[in-house]
């Protein structure tokens, strides 16, 4: 049975992103707060598990949309994200996630044809918060332009242990494979 720091490595290598990838809202109901970028949780689901589709995946589950009082339309995704530990997918991680479809501001009503993808990298963020990515923001110990406090090296520290766990598991798999 694996022990409480085993299964921590994973979560916390994936806990604290890199400073560029953190920026401040500046607007907005979220004005202050910090924005992960979703580029490096691909990134960083890459590093850890290896290439989407192969070591990692998602699925669209279901999608609808939402009129709204103002006439704004609003799409709402559900995602289920899977792992791959060794030879074993783990079971799904679901998600919801949102944007505007039509959304209304002082020059009128726009369509936004970004909107399902808006929602589904909503969705993947949502998901991916629960194998620990960005936890240090969600927790409240780095926000944009603050990850090079000791909780970043933490991270640097559990980082490595964790790609080395995690590359470890896959080696003795591939090892015991018997075709």
């Amino acid at each position: 049975m694996p022990t409480l720091e085993d299964k921590m490595k994973v979560y916390n290598v994936l806990a604290t992103p890199p400073n560029d990838a953190i920026r401040e809202i500046k607007g907005g109901n979220l004005k202050g707060f910090s924005d992960i970028n979703p580029q490096w949780r691909y990134e960083v689901l890459t590093d850890v598990f290896g290439m989407c589709g192969i070591e990692w995946k998602y699925t669209i589950d279901k999608w609808f949309t939402q009129e709204v009082s103002t006439g704004e339309i609003m799409i709402f995704v559900q995602v289920s994200l899977y792992v791959k530990q060794g030879e074993q997918w783990s079971d799904p991680i679901p998600a919801f996630g949102g944007d505007y479809l039509v959304k209304r501001d002082r020059n009128g009503i726009h369509g936004n044809d970004e909107a399902m993808k808006m929602a589904i990298t909503d969705a993947l963020g949502t998901a991916s918060k629960m194998l620990g990515v960005a936890a240090d923001v969600y927790r409240g110990i780095v926000a944009h332009g603050a990850s090079d406090s000791k909780y970043a090296r933490r991270g640097a520290e559990a980082s490595q242990n964790a790609q080395n766990a995690a590359h470890g598991a896959q080696a003795t798999n591939k090892g015991n494979n018997t075709n």
